[in-house]
């Protein structure tokens, strides 16, 4: 089956719609699509506006509209008020919840290692009280850990801006966990980065990857160990619709203590500032302080 044959299939199918429209809603949707020379293009565009998909209707007439042609959806880790506008996509003030989501960057054929890191971050946050609220996907050749943007409170959100918290959060436990690899782990291979920024977006559920003719799937950290290629084959994909599952306020007292600690995203404008301190050093004062 060629590349356009699989993705107008895949694309056509109620559930991965569903998925789709549901994760996308309130996001900033981009996508990959292929040209007429099977060149895969980014657009987060279309005739002016910022994607945006937040209804089955509204989604069905953006594939019809690129002719079915969307290889891939990706939707930001931020939540907006409102996606009517470019305006509406570079206002941080519009911004109004946000994913924190470790990026783990590995190849496919190392999927048993990659399930070993994504445990280690899990545990971590399990330590820190971190567990209803979180959920995996395996996007083809890694994974993202998300923490579901609704596990914390109206009160924290009042505190910091949401991209600050989710900044502040996915360093705070690389601080803690990412050492570990090079030692007791050996995968040093794999790469956990802190990619949280005001326009970052990561594969949308269900989505075919861009080059992989693999499914991304959503699971819950309890099905990790279950896990082998066989989930993402896009013809038998396991899915666990339950990525939406959060308890809210869940994350309150890591959100606020890794912001204290470490400070908001580099280029906020309004947000605290990092301090001079080693990160190291910041932990070593805040332990004191609790």
């Amino acid at each position: 089956m060629s590349s356009l044959s699989l993705a107008r299939e895949h694309y056509s199918r109620l559930e991965v719609q569903r998925e789709i429209v549901d994760f996308c809603s309130g996001r900033w949707v981009a996508a990959h699509c292929t040209n007429e020379k099977g060149e895969l293009i980014f657009r987060r565009y279309f005739k002016g506006k910022p994607l945006a998909v937040d209804s089955l209707d509204n989604l069905q007439k953006l594939l019809e509209k690129m002719n079915f042609r969307v290889r891939t959806f990706y939707a930001s880790a931020n939540k907006y008020r409102s996606v009517n506008s470019a305006k509406d996509v570079q206002t941080l003030s519009n911004v109004i919840r946000c994913t924190p989501t470790w990026d783990v960057d590995s190849a496919l054929r190392d999927w048993q290692k990659t399930v070993a890191v994504a445990k280690q971050i899990i545990a971590f946050l399990e330590s820190e009280s971190v567990r209803e609220s979180v959920y995996v996907k395996w996007s083809g050749n890694g994974c993202h850990i998300h923490i579901h943007e609704g596990a914390f409170s109206e009160s924290v959100l009042g505190k910091a801006h949401p991209l600050d918290l989710a900044y502040a959060i996915v360093e705070y436990v690389n601080l803690n966990v990412l050492p570990k690899f090079s030692g007791e782990l050996n995968v040093e291979d794999i790469r956990v980065e802190n990619r949280m920024d005001a326009g970052r977006v990561f594969t949308c559920p269900l989505s075919l990857h861009r080059e992989l003719d693999v499914v991304c799937v959503c699971l819950k950290p309890n099905e990790l160990d279950e896990f082998s290629p066989e989930w993402i084959q896009p013809n038998s994909f396991r899915h666990n619709p339950k990525w939406r599952e959060f308890r809210e306020g869940e994350a309150d007292e890591l959100a606020l203590k890794t912001y204290e600690i470490v400070g908001s995203y580099p280029a906020s404008p309004a947000g605290k500032k990092r301090k001079r301190k080693s990160l190291d050093q910041q932990i070593i004062d805040w332990l004191k302080r609790s």
